[in-house]
């Protein structure tokens, strides 16, 4: 991998050898990614796959005029750069001028401390990560002799580096690691099947608890075996940290201030308002440490920061990139996201998550006494309207009763809104976990009150 100073050398000397070439008042931002991984999947104790992964390429924007134009190149070298450059510069005469259309100007960056790199992830032979995803499998299949079978077992990591500079003074870059593993077990009684799924990780492969992961993942498996509806009725929940996140996530597509300004957020105009429990603070923190999207900037080079979108149940803002913090007379909050080198820049969050309160989910659970822990959630990006907030999902869990689990439940419908959801929360965990798959999104166990569970009956 190309070292990490030398991506931010590169961007920094293609925009001043393109500056030339865009032509006079044209700004240029030059955004450069490297990405190696690999991925191991174990199945019925042999491994059936073995992937490594390699892209690299350069993102380009220029912009006269207000006049964007993208263009990219999967390559590092000068003559491709130069083309695509030329590409931008053209695309940019073509489309529609926007004054919103700008790019950030020099910031000093936070390096130490963000804890985001580990040369374990590099360094570590193959074959120890092979091992890794082989056990991973044969300790779900030990955890319980009603595990029938492991769909996957997984160990991957990826270390990537981003380098960036543009012509009114953004010049930085970063590397860092991310390893993870998952299993995804099958428990059978009879002629029934319940599935389960757990995962975990980290900056390098030692931070990664097999044998957590491996009984975390079988006990929600076995829990749901003999499920059974339930009749219609208004419960309280109790929302696994894993569901609890994919509920950030229709959180965190209302906090875009892309979406309010396209009028597709049901929290657009109610900064200032009290819109959850006064317990509820919703944290977006780029520089979180060890977080799973900390970086010192965010990809189009603005500062990253911490922000408390909502403090103690008061909305206090949206998520901004550059062009919606422009158009809305403000600052970018350092959440300009992208997919890859290909993409354009959007909002989108960095490290977002329900600050934590205190006791675990068997203590949350004493405390309610009776209602519905929700294990998983059917659907929840086609069940979740972020436009207007309405939710209807289907879900498992468990009827609890006493504080103690006693039936599981299958064929259960959640029904409300996100507000009602945000006004009825009576309870947080202090086991705060992030969500994978789903961006950097995490919460600790949430118990919600008063929701409309519809069943059988």
């Amino acid at each position: 991998m190309a070292a990490e100073y030398n991506l931010q050398d590169l961007a920094r000397n293609w925009v001043e050898r393109g500056r030339s070439m865009a032509g006079a008042g044209t700004q240029l931002e030059i955004f450069i990614q490297e990405h190696r991984g690999l991925t191991v999947t174990a199945y019925n104790e042999e491994i059936e796959g073995l992937r490594y992964s390699h892209n690299r390429g350069v993102g380009i924007r220029a912009i006269s005029e207000g006049r964007l134009g993208y263009a990219y190149c999967t390559s590092l070298d000068w003559s491709d750069v130069s083309r695509a450059i030329e590409e931008a510069s053209a695309n940019a005469r073509y489309s529609t001028p926007d004054e919103h259309n700008i790019l950030p100007g020099y910031s000093d960056y936070a390096q130490a401390g963000l804890d985001i790199y580990d040369a374990e992830a590099r360094d570590m032979p193959v074959d120890r990560k092979v091992e890794m995803a082989l056990q991973l499998e044969g300790l779900t299949c030990a955890a319980d002799s009603r595990i029938a079978q492991v769909e996957s077992a997984v160990y991957a990591d990826t270390i990537s580096t981003v380098g960036i500079a543009n012509s009114a003074g953004v010049s930085g870059s970063y590397r860092s690691s991310d390893c993870y593993c998952y299993v995804s077990p099958i428990a059978k009684q009879g002629d029934e099947s319940q599935s389960g799924f757990s995962f975990d990780q980290g900056i390098k492969p030692s931070n990664l608890d097999l044998s957590k992961v491996a009984k975390d993942a079988a006990d929600r498996a076995v829990c749901l075996l003999g499920a059974a509806s339930t009749p219609s009725a208004r419960s309280t929940l109790i929302l696994d940290t894993f569901v609890a996140a994919e509920f950030i996530a229709i959180l965190a597509s209302a906090l875009s201030a892309e979406a309010v300004l396209k009028g597709r957020s049901f929290l657009a105009g109610k900064v200032g308002e009290k819109i959850a429990n006064e317990m509820v603070t919703l944290i977006d923190d780029g520089l979180l440490k060890g977080g799973p999207s900390t970086a010192p900037f965010d990809d189009e080079g603005v500062p990253s920061q911490r922000k408390e979108l909502i403090s103690s149940g008061i909305l206090k803002g949206y998520m901004h990139d550059s062009y919606t913090a422009a158009r809305s007379g403000t600052s970018s909050t350092g959440n300009a996201q992208r997919g890859s080198f290909r993409d354009r820049p959007h909002v989108g969050p960095s490290n977002m998550y329900l600050k934590p309160g205190s006791g675990g989910r068997e203590d949350i659970l004493r405390r309610v006494g009776d209602g519905v822990l929700i294990l998983q959630v059917v659907g929840a990006h086609a069940g979740a309207n972020p436009v207007n907030g309405e939710i209807s999902l289907g879900a498992l869990g468990l009827k609890i009763e006493g504080g103690r689990p006693v039936q599981p439940l299958r064929e259960i419908t959640l029904a409300g809104t996100a507000l009602e959801f945000l006004r009825d929360v009576v309870a947080i965990g202090d086991d705060l976990n992030f969500m994978p798959f789903a961006g950097s999104l995490g919460a600790p166990t949430v118990a919600v009150e008063n929701v409309m569970i519809a069943g059988r009956g």
